[in-house]
């Protein structure tokens, strides 16, 4: 890797000017932070490849028949193509917030869709309830609407979060209104959610609850925590954190018993979210899977192979199925450590905050490519982990970065980076299954394949069938399939 000074190509121009103009220079001054520009050496991944087809195939017969009873002759061809996967590749829609207006939104569905079977949609408390007691999930951008498209497209959504210390109301970071009333309108949110939006099939629980060590300690979800029995000194856990969750969680199960809730922390190795994981497993606080952000904007957040592969390990203890809940990999240089990241959100968050251009770093082919090299070493080392049953990219485009760090797979225009490509490659191609061949006594066939849904076609006297089936791991290994013909499906 090397290293390059702020002042260069990878700020752009206007950056140094909001500076100037509207930062205060001491508080938000990066140019001592250096950027590091990473290039990527390709991982082992040994075993890999050995514990995929281990863990996401299976071996399965196949049985057709016609609807009418007829027998499918022996020898009869048949083309057989995956068409969903049960592994959740999931993409976030609750980040790119100016996509809407662009003309080329149709074509950013259109992208997702080809990639994600599972979407994240925002639930962001603020951003939807403006004035105490009115909830509008419609004025919002990436709200109802593309909400509403996900769910169309049949794919797996996921609400985040039902609850959190950012993004909050005014009335409930208030530092001085009662607690009790504080609770009581947490209570009603969560109410309100679980029970308002019963298509939603995952939620986000309590997001990052370690994350309010770092908040003041005036703030009323802070206030909040303590009053559910957290004790926080000199920036961490007396008691708790496990005791939240469980307030949320009670409410969850209330009105959706069945649900199918997350954990989700910023920070994999914090010893504080070790602690609520087991605290809820100790008092039976039922929750269904532990989720991981892996936002890499600084050397300290990046991973090696060795390490991806020890966070995932340290996890196994609690025998709970691993989703990677927020992936980043940026194509611009990173920061060393927090300090330097810590100015740059600053200022991202300033200029968000008073309606400012972006204070934007800039990448290059270069650091395009590193992306996508780095993405598909990431996604191969992740798959083969027999606990992880999900994996989230997080931002889609370019275009609204989060602290001004570019990490899409989708330019500012809407067009495919490299690490699209790979994803797409990954995902449609190696990692899934089509196979054609004729038919043995008892139109049967058998095949190996990557779990998930799949559809078979077969051509019988100039007319064409066609059948649908899931294969498992669960599902049965000998399946009876009857096809249809084209017309009547």
């Amino acid at each position: 890797m090397r290293l390059i000074g702020i002042p260069s190509l990878y700020i752009v121009s206007f950056f140094s000017l909001l500076l100037c103009l509207f930062l205060n220079a001491e508080d938000f001054d990066i140019s001592e932070f250096p950027l590091v520009i990473k290039e990527h050496t390709a991982w082992d991944l040994e075993g890999a490849e050995d514990r995929i087809d281990t863990y996401r195939k299976g071996d399965f017969s196949i049985v057709l028949q016609m609807k009418s009873g007829e027998v499918i002759p022996r020898g009869v061809e048949y083309d057989l193509k995956q068409v969903k996967h049960d592994f959740l590749f999931g993409g976030s829609l609750a980040a790119d917030w100016s996509v809407p207006e662009k003309k080329w939104y149709p074509q950013f569905k259109e992208y997702f869709a080809k990639l994600f079977n599972y979407a994240t949609v925002n639930f962001y408390w603020s951003s939807h309830e403006k004035v105490r007691g009115e909830w509008d999930y419609d004025s919002a951008p990436l709200s109802s609407e593309i909400y509403q498209w996900a769910k169309d497209q049949g794919m797996v959504v996921k609400g985040h979060p039902l609850m959190w210390h950012q993004v909050l109301p005014d009335w409930i970071k208030d530092s001085e209104r009662s607690v009790r009333k504080i609770n009581k309108d947490i209570k009603k949110h969560v109410k309100n959610l679980i029970k308002g939006y019963p298509e939603i099939d995952h939620w986000d629980a309590y997001n990052e609850v370690p994350g309010i060590v770092w908040k003041d300690e005036d703030l009323g979800m802070r206030r909040w925590q303590a009053y559910k029995g957290h004790e926080i000194v000199d920036n961490k856990f007396v008691s708790g954190p496990g005791y939240v969750t469980e307030a949320i969680m009670e409410i969850a199960r209330k009105y959706r018993p069945d649900g199918y809730y997350v954990l989700n922390h910023y920070q994999h190795s914090d010893p504080f979210y070790h602690k609520q994981i087991q605290y809820c497993l100790d008092e039976g606080i039922d929750f269904e899977a532990i989720g991981i952000q892996t936002h890499m904007h600084s050397e300290t957040q990046s991973f090696s192979e060795a390490s991806l592969w020890a966070a995932l390990e340290s996890y196994n203890q609690y025998e709970k199925p691993i989703f990677l809940s927020e992936v980043s990999v940026l194509s611009c240089g990173i920061f060393e450590d927090w300090r330097g990241l810590d100015v740059q959100e600053k200022a991202w968050q300033y200029a968000m905050d008073n309606k400012l251009p972006i204070p934007l770093l800039e990448g290059s082919p270069e650091l395009e490519r590193y992306q996508s090299e780095m993405t598909r070493d990431f996604y191969t080392l992740a798959f083969s982990h027999p606990q992880v049953e999900s994996i989230t990219w997080w931002t889609i485009t370019d275009l609204d970065p989060w602290r001004g760090m570019p990490s899409g797979l989708l330019n500012v225009d809407g067009e495919p980076k490299p690490v699209y490509y790979v994803l797409d490659e990954l995902i449609n191609e190696q990692w899934n299954t089509s196979k054609e061949g004729e038919l043995s006594d008892q139109a049967m066939f058998e095949f190996r394949g990557f779990y998930g849904s799949y559809e078979v076609s077969v051509d019988i006297d100039g007319r064409s069938y066609l059948g649908y089936f899931d294969a498992s791991k669960e599902s049965d290994k000998t399946l009876t399939v009857t096809v249809y013909e084209y017309e009547n499906l």
